[in-house]
């Protein structure tokens, strides 16, 4: 079985799970998130501090899209499952049910696995299972969609990791790519198409990214992997690497047309690393299973993709 322990994590009923300097922190009564990722007691991921212990009684809510409209984007932080693509959400939120209901949870020798209730807007029950790896540092999240409807249906598994800036992020881009320098740049976000020239560069057949102010942006890439790294100035530990790759295959469909995406916010100081699966034809009882890989490490100055 996997070592676990049950602790509080900012007024949250949390499960920790610990090696060496790394403690990741599951939050399963919210979007079933892995909401903190701790490195040497140093937090990683974004929590947004008025929102800190608190739970919605999704469970409880009669009628989702009129509690979505009341409750807004709740940017609760940490890392969660959405499902792409992002222009078929009703109301322009997350699915209440996925996004902010109680997952159910269960440790087992794979890791510790939180299921979501069926999705109420969808019929997507979403499986996320996170479990330490063997080296100090690594971890893997498997993300699984379950279609529990009677009709078929199209989405695909999103990865969103919250993060703390200042951070430096690097994509890899494709030879062929769809888009100019081979990044997409999403002009609907901000300040994506103004001021691509200022925080996007080339860096060989890498783009480089930076996180460092509070402006708006969102950059993705038609990638032949699905991988991203982000280095994190930490303060009392200098610079952080947090890498994250998913299996890709240019030759499907993907919800936004890029395998890994970055996001910087303006309202709050944080950005985030996205990683994304194929779109996917579920009938009825399918399911479609995403394993990502995860690590972080102390970065020396290399960028190792």
């Amino acid at each position: 079985m996997t070592a676990v322990r049950a602790a509080d994590y900012r007024g949250w009923d949390a499960l920790w799970l610990e090696r060496g300097p790394l403690a990741l922190v599951l939050v399963p009564q919210v979007g079933g998130r892995l909401m903190g990722i701790r490195w040497h007691g140093h937090e990683l991921a974004f929590i947004h501090p008025d929102l800190a212990g608190r739970v919605e009684d999704v469970a409880a809510v009669a009628d989702v899209r009129e509690a979505k409209r009341r409750l807004g984007f709740p940017l609760w932080g940490g890392d969660k499952t959405w499902l792409a693509p992002q222009d078929r959400w009703t109301d322009e939120v997350p699915f209440l049910d996925l996004d902010s209901g109680a997952y159910e949870t269960a440790i087992g020798d794979a890791g510790v696995t939180m299921t979501s209730p069926v999705c109420r807007e969808t019929g997507i029950q979403i499986e996320r299972t996170v479990a330490l790896g063997r080296d100090a540092g690594n971890w893997s999240v498997t993300h699984v969609l379950i279609n529990r409807s009677d009709a078929a249906v199209t989405w695909a598994p999103w990865d969103v990791t919250m993060l703390c800036r200042p951070a430096d992020v690097w994509l890899p881009t494709r030879r062929y790519s769809a888009y100019p320098d081979g990044v997409r740049a999403f002009d609907h976000e901000g300040e994506s198409a103004t001021i691509r020239d200022t925080v996007v560069r080339r860096d060989g057949d890498l783009a480089a990214i930076t996180c460092r102010e509070a402006r708006k942006f969102k950059y993705g890439v038609d990638a032949d992997r699905g991988v991203v790294l982000a280095v994190i100035d930490v303060p009392g530990l200098g610079p952080v690497g947090l890498r994250k790759e998913v299996p890709a295959d240019p030759a499907r469909a993907y919800g936004h047309g890029c395998v890994a995406e970055v996001f910087n916010a303006s309202d709050h100081d944080y950005f985030e690393v996205e990683l994304h699966g194929p779109l996917v034809d579920l009938a009825p009882g399918e399911r479609f299973t995403l394993r990502e890989e995860a690590a972080v490490f102390p970065f020396t100055g290399v960028v190792d993709l």
